[in-house]
């Protein structure tokens, strides 16, 4: 009994085993032929194997064209198939993969096929029911799944032996995605042979342009493989994207003592996205750039099956935005001619002195006219990048590696003009440079550069300035050689404060100032008190505020003007806000309102001459109305001003 038991189970194992091997359909073309191995039936002649070994339709002309396969399919069965057609599908260029057939005429069979080409642009895979030649639709899958020109995919498709349709899709090199599922077991394959095959409907231009191999139909075989890690990588700074092989055990794909990053931890979230293949782990703090690895372990499959410890390697480059200052226009050649050794185009060079990986692609360049797109190049931290016009770029060529040539890229004036390099409406930095801010007058004639002498003081204007000092003219793409770093330490103070009309005062500064602080009116105290309305950056020049007032002056009052520590210069120093300047506005001289009140016109040996002058009316006066007396008491009147009551030659009248 015991022998006939043992004889009876190998029987049995080797009958499913050969009727296994016979439910099965396979043809990858590498024969060359669709003749044989196994042989097509159908529209014949409008096939074709190609050189590269695909299946590929040859047709004469318009038309449609149908190519079959008999063969034993299982009832429980996975198909996989590539499909290629090189054209958007629609309503007039579609393909119908029949899954199974119960007869070769397709008009009046029974079974099921996938159909790709519908009207509109969001094309999808569906899955259709055939009764009778008569087509109703099961499921639609991803919109704008097979919608692309060209549509290049690899098909899956599983029947349980209940019926339970499941619908997969990956592009070349992917990891396959659910389309979806469905039950409908009104047809069967097993038992009987059934036809596999293409259905190709098209016009006269895509007669040649359906594309079929590595077709296989197996019997579905028990999953025992556990899921296979296959990639990470980071969607942004703080989430890592995990993709498997196949659909996952939620339970254990969201359990986050299940991965680890090497160095950095394990994820404080780890949630199964809706593809069901793939995990988002989210990390409490963001990458800094770098190489990782990524470890998983017990991660099952929906049956169950438990893989093991995988490792992934991943990078990561974290790119910030640009704020303010932290790239420079760092070097300027706006007059390359004649040579000092260098070649004779104009060019800028940037300069990041951030701690950031800046992209410089979200940078924009003006010099008064439209803001243009800089190369898309990551600046990396301390390190510099040359810009020219793209006609120019070939003269640095074997000279350096860090240029580009960029697209309307400004002609830059020899005498001078404003750059400005912005983000969007985030100002990054601004140079009006000027030919006189060359430290050598022989070098104003052309060939070399003018070049920032010290990245830590961006708000200094020609003084932070000078000529390239040595030979070849330049240092494009390198540490310019005036360069001097030191802390910026001096705080910034108040040079004048001009009345430009009753309500407006025009403050200039020593330096440039950190344009926040700037613009608030808190930031500046009068006394008696005025009302600031506004403070605002005077003609792109941070060295100068344009301040608002409330109310008018009052004619013939002085006021004392301090900035307090609020005031800020772009190294964060606060202002000195013991200085005090006083002004007032100033009105129209009348007669007698100021008068000569003591001469020393014959003074002893290595004295000075001058003349005194006495202002006895109650009014402010501007020394600017007095153009005869300025040209004789040049020395006197500068002395009288030193009380700091100053007026532009604008209020004059």
């Amino acid at each position: 009994m015991p022998s006939l038991y043992r004889f009876t189970c190998i029987f049995l194992c080797l009958f499913f085993i050969s009727l296994q091997s016979q439910a099965q359909i396979t043809d990858d073309f590498s024969d060359g032929n669709f003749t044989s191995n196994p042989a097509w039936q159908g529209d014949a002649a409008n096939f074709v194997v190609n050189a590269s070994g695909e299946l590929q339709l040859m047709a004469p002309g318009a038309g449609s064209s149908v190519l079959l396969v008999e063969g034993l399919i299982a009832d429980s069965a996975v198909w996989e198939l590539d499909i290629r057609l090189e054209f958007a599908p629609s309503t007039s260029n579609l393909l119908r993969i029949y899954l199974f057939a119960d007869q070769s005429d397709l008009a009046a069979a029974n079974g099921y096929y996938l159909e790709i080409g519908e009207t509109g642009s969001m094309d999808a895979l569906r899955f259709f029911r055939q009764d009778a030649g008569v087509g109703t639709l099961l499921l639609t899958g991803q919109l704008g799944g097979v919608a692309s020109d060209p549509v290049d995919k690899r098909i899956r498709v599983k029947r349980s032996t209940a019926g339970g349709w499941t619908l997969e899709m990956r592009n070349p090199g992917g990891s396959f995605a659910p389309e979806g599922s469905v039950s409908d077991a009104s047809y069967a394959p097993g038992g009987v042979p059934v036809y596999f095959g293409f259905e190709c409907l098209y016009t006269a231009t895509r007669v040649d342009l359906f594309y079929f191999d590595n077709i296989s139909i197996q019997a579905d075989v028990p999953d025992l493989d556990p899921p296979q890690l296959l990639s990470a990588s980071l969607d942004s700074p703080t989430q890592l994207l995990v993709s498997f092989d196949e659909i996952l055990d939620q339970s254990s794909a969201e359990l986050v003592g299940n991965y680890t990053v090497l160095g950095i931890g394990n994820p404080v979230l780890a949630e199964l996205n809706a593809n069901l293949q793939s995990v988002t782990l989210s990390f409490a703090n963001p990458f800094p750039t770098g190489n990782y690895t990524l470890e998983s372990n017990l991660i099952a499959d929906a049956l169950g099956n438990v893989s093991g410890v995988q490792s992934a390697d991943f990078s990561y480059v974290l790119v910030e935005n640009a704020e303010e200052f932290d790239v420079l226009i760092n070097e300027i050649m706006a007059d390359p001619s004649p040579s000092a050794g260098l070649p004779e185009v104009e060019w800028l060079e940037l300069y990041n002195r951030s701690d950031k990986i800046i992209d410089l692609s979200s940078l924009q360049l003006s010099d008064g006219g439209t803001a243009q797109s800089l190369p898309a190049v990551l600046l990396q931290p301390d390190s510099f990048f040359v810009l020219c016009s793209t006609s120019s770029a070939s003269a640095f060529s074997g000279l350096l590696s860090n240029y580009s040539g960029m697209v309307g890229f400004p002609s830059l004036n020899n005498s001078g003009e404003n750059l400005v390099l912005t983000r969007g409406s985030v100002q990054i930095d601004q140079v009006d440079f000027s030919l006189n801010w060359h430290t050598d007058p022989d070098k104003q004639d052309g060939g070399w550069t003018l070049e920032r002498i010290n990245p830590l003081t961006p708000c200094l204007g020609g003084d932070n300035w000078q000529s390239c000092p040595t030979i070849p003219g330049g240092t494009p793409g390198a540490a310019n050689a005036s360069l001097q770093e030191g802390p910026d330490t001096d705080a910034p103070y108040l040079v004048d404060a001009l009345p430009i009309s009753a309500t407006e005062v025009l403050l200039r500064f020593s330096e440039g100032l950190e344009q926040g602080s700037a613009v608030d009116p808190d930031s500046y105290v009068f006394d008696p008190v005025l009302t600031i309305s506004s403070a605002e950056i005077y003609a792109g020049n941070r060295a100068e505020v344009l301040l608002t007032l409330l109310d008018p002056m009052a004619s013939g009052q002085v006021y004392s003007l301090r900035s307090n520590a609020n005031l800020l210069d772009c190294s964060g120093n606060a202002s000195d806000d013991t200085q005090v300047l006083l002004l007032g506005l100033p009105e129209k001289p009348e007669p007698q309102d100021l008068i000569l009140n003591e001469v020393l016109f014959n003074p002893a040996t290595g004295g000075t001459r001058f003349v005194e002058v006495y202002n006895q009316s109650d009014k402010i006066l501007c020394g600017a109305h007095f153009s005869l007396l300025i040209l004789v008491l040049a020395t006197t009147l500068s002395q009288f001003w030193k009380t700091g009551l100053f007026c532009p030659v604008s209020t004059l009248s």
